[in-house]
């Protein structure tokens, strides 16, 4: 590896064994050709989610991504590494994309249900992601699939992230004060990895969102109605 130049600032080049003849700036500016690689890798993912919520994930899919971003399928999987890797980050950029919606949702004034609610409707809409969903995610049950150490932090994560929205909804009287609040994403998540899985063999049949609706009625507290109020009495 050669030294930067002295007092000049100028870019030092780093060896093809060390970084594969990438250059890093001495400048503090980034590497032009790794902020082309991030974005071209940002854009096949936002493309990916495209596809596979239109078309699922079959064969044809990986062909159409590429076609649309411009470029090879060897030149797709270059930058992932593997089939694997890109598909396991396509379902990381939907979770983002849904986290950001959930965020949105809070703001604009919903509740911790609503915004349960909201993300199994937006499954509903999208077939083919939750098809690539639960297919990889049952691949990478196996200790030796590339993406099992991504799946296995993923649900490690889902389990206790909303430990707190669970307690102030049982706090305030929204959900049964016998529920465990540490326990209810892990639930939760397995109530919808279940129902996907249902609704994708029969959609006919399963309705995803009512049928969610059905299993949070069974947590939540029932409101008293109303009494009604009684007529006022005839005057003559």
């Amino acid at each position: 590896m050669t030294s930067d130049s002295e007092g000049t600032g100028a870019p030092r080049k780093t060896s093809r064994g060390s970084t594969g003849g990438s250059i890093e700036r001495g400048d503090g500016l980034p590497d032009g050709r790794r902020v082309r690689g991030e974005a071209r890798r940002r854009l096949i993912l936002n493309t990916a989610v495209d596809v596979f919520g239109e078309q699922g994930f079959r064969g044809s899919s990986l062909r159409e991504i590429a076609r649309r971003v411009g470029i090879s399928e060897a030149g797709l999987l270059h930058h992932f590494g593997s089939k694997a890797a890109l598909l396991s980050a396509t379902i990381e950029e939907r979770d983002r994309r849904d986290r950001e919606r959930r965020a949105e949702n809070e703001a604009a004034g919903a509740t911790f249900t609503e915004t349960m609610r909201a993300q199994v409707a937006r499954n509903a809409a999208a077939p083919g992601l939750v098809g690539l969903h639960v297919v990889v995610s049952a691949e990478a049950t196996d200790p030796s699939h590339p993406a099992h150490e991504v799946f296995r932090e993923r649900y490690r994560s889902l389990r206790h992230q909303d430990d707190e929205l669970f307690r102030a909804c049982i706090d305030s009287g929204a959900l049964r004060e016998d529920v465990d609040p540490t326990a209810m994403g892990q639930i939760a998540s397995a109530v919808m990895d279940g129902l996907q899985l249902q609704w994708l063999l029969d959609p006919d049949n399963v309705d995803m969102v009512a049928l969610f609706d059905q299993f949070l009625a069974l947590l939540t507290v029932p409101q008293p109605a109303d009494p009604t109020p009684l007529a006022p009495p005839e005057t003559s």
